[in-house]
């Protein structure tokens, strides 16, 4: 009897199936097309970019029992971080080289920060906002990304529009280290250091009158260094090592010349 019922209720589910059209696999297609897209996801506001301008101090509200990881360029290396409040604050360079983890230990805590890379300089605010307790315009950071208007560039705006008979290539060196390069030229826009293979990235500065030294923001291509601009008397440094190079007269690049 159970058996018997079981059938004519099927039987009766699937009649008005029966009186259906059957659907074709053209309609199917254009029935998953016309199916509205997954939205795409917002940004979260916990994670935050920053694009990079030297002359500009970033401000970071950050919370108790929370860290942010401070994420630079991965061409770049931490040198030396300076902090005013060391006491309030906890920050330290992770194994990375260009990351660095800044957390508040007391509340309503505002200092400043400032950290050198070997190409770069950071200026920061520093506030500790308490405990974080929610509300729809706030978020703790957890991390903070920055990106960079020069290293976006195609390649070729750096090297590959370059006339050999508009380069000069007339530089001595001295000193001695891994990062000392084979040949530095410039175009009368860009100066372009190439290193030997495998060498580390130093730090340049271009040395103006009174022999005052200026960090110059820098970006590579495989073992060139490049820098906006030309100088008489440049410095390359990583620690205690250093490299001095400068212009000796108005020698034009030999075409013959292969930098390897």
């Amino acid at each position: 009897m159970f058996k018997h019922t079981a059938v004519l209720l099927l039987l009766s589910a699937g009649a008005p199936l029966a009186d259906q059209a059957p659907i074709s696999a053209t309609e199917s297609v254009s029935a998953l097309r016309q199916k509205p897209a997954a939205a795409a996801p917002a940004s979260d506001p916990r994670i935050r970019r920053f694009a990079y301008n030297e002359n500009k101090v970033y401000r970071l509200d950050l919370y108790l029992k929370s860290v942010t990881a401070l994420q630079l360029s991965q061409s770049e290396e931490v040198e030396s971080i300076l902090i005013g409040d060391s006491a309030s604050w906890e920050v330290v360079k992770l194994k990375a080289g260009n990351v660095v983890s800044i957390k508040p230990t007391l509340p309503s805590a505002t200092t400043n920060m400032t950290i050198y890379t070997n190409r770069r300089v950071y200026t920061f605010e520093l506030r500790s906002m308490g405990e974080f307790t929610g509300g729809a315009n706030a978020a703790p950071l957890f991390r903070s990304i920055f990106t960079y208007a020069d290293e976006e560039k195609p390649k070729q705006n750096s090297d590959a529009s370059l006339r050999p008979d508009h380069l000069r290539a007339d530089y001595l060196f001295s000193g001695e280290a891994a990062f000392r390069p084979r040949w530095v030229q410039d175009d009368g826009r860009q100066t372009m250091f190439f290193l030997p293979e495998g060498a580390p990235r130093p730090a340049v500065f271009k040395v103006g009158p009174g022999n005052k030294e200026q960090l110059i923001n820098s970006r590579t291509n495989a073992n060139q260094i490049i820098v906006d601009g030309t100088s008489d008397y440049w410095i390359m440094r990583i620690g205690n090592e250093s490299v001095c190079i400068g212009r000796t007269g108005p020698t034009r690049l030999n075409r013959n010349v292969t930098v390897r």
